[in-house]
């Protein structure tokens, strides 16, 4: 897995990363729900769902 949670988990305001998001899109097809996949990953929930 090349994906690596980052050490800063604050919010990142504007920016968008793109590993984070094919992150997401790759836990949430392996059947993992939004919640648990921003969890993971260090996301805000309502993120997820965008």
């Amino acid at each position: 897995m090349d994906f690596e949670i980052r050490k800063d988990r604050r919010p990142q305001g504007l920016r968008r990363s793109d590993p984070e998001r094919e992150e997401h899109l790759r836990l949430v097809d392996l059947g993992i729900g939004n919640t648990e996949a921003c969890r993971i990953i260090g996301i805000n929930r309502r993120t997820g769902k965008r």
